[in-house]
């Protein structure tokens, strides 16, 4: 028999082998998460270097001290000159650094190299906040185990004269333990892989919201319950500002957009366990009321305009989220709902169109709904308007011209198209072609705008015009072919047409849109980027593209000779793309003072509603 000495002394053991074991784990995975952190900063600034399009290094330096908290900072050249350098003291975690040194995490500068520009970035995250928890953190887990392993030997009352069995080997507590105290560390572990499975299934990972699949089987349940979609109200939240935050902002911002937006519609009172909210996709948002009046959809639509104008106010966005509503009177089934609440989206938007001071609008959609002119467009009826539209050719171009503003400027009209029902009215065109795409139509719609634009500029020699491809459709490799052919029988044509492209579009597959400029160069056309500088591609993309003339956005045009950050903007992308042989336009002109600023910002033309309305040609 053992003594009691010798016992006491293998539960010490034992408890300090559990605590250094539990030590060990907690930092093993403490290591992961900083070096997460540092590789998070690593890609943003990374992808800040190669966007930017300056070269102004004082600029960068700013972009990346409002962006950042970032103790040291220091902006170099690749040969060693220092071109600025920051440094604010972090509190001192001794313990923290040496345990992270021995996981080869040791807290010191990381560096960012961008041979673009000769520029390296060095910096170091800020860690003050995430090494002080540690630290605590680490003090529980060491003497955690460290007494559970020890008490129960002390608290026997009869440990002198009779030996008890052991309780649990302390090690497999110390064990059990660790994982409830790295996890706040690291979210996305979970006790049961089966459940993990089940959470990415079933759960969106950055809202924490039900996706898509929890809300069809929501919906069939509510379907089979009694009168459960009895004056019922869907409403679909479209985030539509999420594209644009990506491409000027970055992903990461995007991220946050999204989860902010969420976090607003959390709040909402009228949620419950009967209507929780869900996330359908990347930018949609939906909630169903099964039951509920008009005073209180009135108030919900008030309240989510008030909340979706003061984060708008505080974000400074042009826009923040569309909201659409359908409200029925008896259930009807998910896709023709959703083909509802879509419709309505579609008409809150060309209904901010026409509302120059008011965003984040909403629109209602109701089964009663008298057959006006623009609530005629039921989703049901969309498939046979477009059909009706392709068999009837029923559209018209309108041209609207380029003026140029030196002798030297080659410019040209651009087309702009429209859609006419069978009863000549017309159709809302943004809103056709997004339903157009859905049904997957819009092909066809683009291939029918070619051949009535190929016959307008025969019937007009002399004339250049300009053609607006969709983003859609120059990543369609078929639709590529089929203009590489019809641009190859109309040689004599092809040398006055320009096709317009979106700076979005082209950078949806880079290879694809060389190998469509190249192709349409090789016919003998020119090619526009348009809405240029609206993303936040580098110079490089456009001088590896080799596009004829680039329009610049119409948000830098707006009242620019009052907005001296885009009057330099303006000038320097003029003198950029002068370099590279490119000619820069500018449209939404609408008054005398902006055409005034941009002929002195040496811009090569101009396009808007000051000079001239889009009009039939005679």
């Amino acid at each position: 028999m053992k003594s009691p000495s010798l016992i006491a002394l293998s539960h010490w053991t034992a408890a300090l082998v559990s605590a250094l074991l539990a030590l060990w784990l907690f930092w093993f995975a403490a290591a992961q998460q900083i070096q997460s952190l540092y590789q998070l900063h690593y890609s943003a600034i990374q992808q800040m270097l190669a966007s930017d399009l300056t070269g102004d290094t004082k600029i960068l330096t700013r972009q990346l001290s409002s962006s950042f908290d970032l103790p040291y900072l220091k902006v170099s050249q690749l040969d060693g000159v220092v071109l600025h350098e920051q440094s604010n003291p972090m509190p001192s975690y001794t313990f923290s650094a040496w345990m992270l040194t021995q996981f080869d995490r040791p807290i010191a500068p990381a560096s960012v190299k961008d041979k673009a520009h000769n520029l390296q970035v060095e910096f170091l995250p800020q860690l003050s906040e995430q090494l002080g928890t540690l630290e605590l953190f680490s003090l529980f887990l060491f003497f955690g185990p460290l007494l559970l392993g020890v008490l129960p030997y002390y608290l026997q009352p009869d440990r002198p004269k009779k030996l008890k069995a052991l309780p649990p080997h302390p090690i497999e507590a110390a064990v059990q333990q660790a994982p409830t105290v790295v996890q706040p560390l690291q979210p996305q572990t979970t006790t049961s892989g089966t459940d993990y499975l089940l959470e990415l299934a079933l759960y969106d990972q950055l809202t924490s919201l039900p996706n898509r699949q929890q809300f069809v089987r929501y919906y069939e349940q509510q379907l089979k319950a009694a009168n459960a979609v009895h004056q019922s109200v869907f409403v679909l939240v479209r985030c539509h500002s999420l594209a644009q935050i990506n491409h000027k902002q970055g992903y990461l911002a995007g991220d946050l957009y999204i989860k902010e937006m969420a976090d607003l519609l959390k709040q909402l009172p009228q949620l419950s366990d009967e209507s929780p909210l869900f996330r359908l996709n990347n930018t949609d948002f939906c909630v169903l009321f099964p039951q509920m009046t008009t005073e209180q959809m009135e108030e919900l639509v008030l309240q989510l305009q008030q909340n979706f104008d003061s984060y708008q106010q505080q974000k400074q966005l042009d826009s923040v989220a569309l909201t659409g509503l359908v409200q029925v009177a008896q259930g009807k089934p998910l896709g023709e709902l959703l083909a509802m609440a879509d419709t309505a989206l579609g008409l809150a938007k060309t209904k901010q169109s026409k509302v120059t001071k008011q965003t984040n609008l909403w629109y209602l959609f109701t089964d009663a709904q008298e057959q006006t002119a623009e609530s005629s467009f039921s989703t049901k009826n969309w498939r046979t308007l477009i059909d009706d539209v392709l068999q009837g050719q029923r559209l018209s171009l309108l041209a609207q011209p380029i003026q140029p503003l030196n002798k030297t400027s080659k410019t040209y009209s651009e087309l702009l198209v429209r859609f006419r029902s069978n009863e000549d009215q017309l159709l809302p065109t943004a809103l056709f072609l997004d339903m157009a795409q859905k049904l997957d139509k819009l092909i066809e719609i683009e291939q029918m705008i070619v051949e009535q634009a190929l016959a307008l500029v025969a019937n007009h020699p002399g004339q250049s015009f300009g053609l607006n491809l969709s983003a859609h459709s120059v990543q369609d490799e078929a639709f590529i072919s089929y203009l590489e052919r019809r641009l190859l029988k109309e040689s004599d044509l092809t040398p006055r047409l320009v096709f317009e492209i979106s700076e979005w579009g082209l950078q949806q597959n880079l290879k694809l849109s060389k190998r469509l400029i190249d192709m349409l160069h090789q016919c003998g056309s020119r090619v526009t980027v348009e809405k240029f500088g609206a993303g936040i591609t580098s110079f490089k993309f456009f001088r590896d593209l080799k596009p004829d003339f680039v329009k610049m956005d119409g948000s830098y045009t707006r009242q620019i000779e009052e907005d001296k950050n885009n009057q330099y903007f303006v000038r320097l992308m003029v003198d950029l793309a002068h370099r590279i042989g490119v000619a820069v336009f500018a449209e939404n002109v609408e008054t005398a003072a902006e055409k005034q600023m941009l002929e002195s910002l040496l811009i090569d033309g101009i396009q808007g509603y000051f000079l001239s309305k889009p009009a039939p040609l005679e």
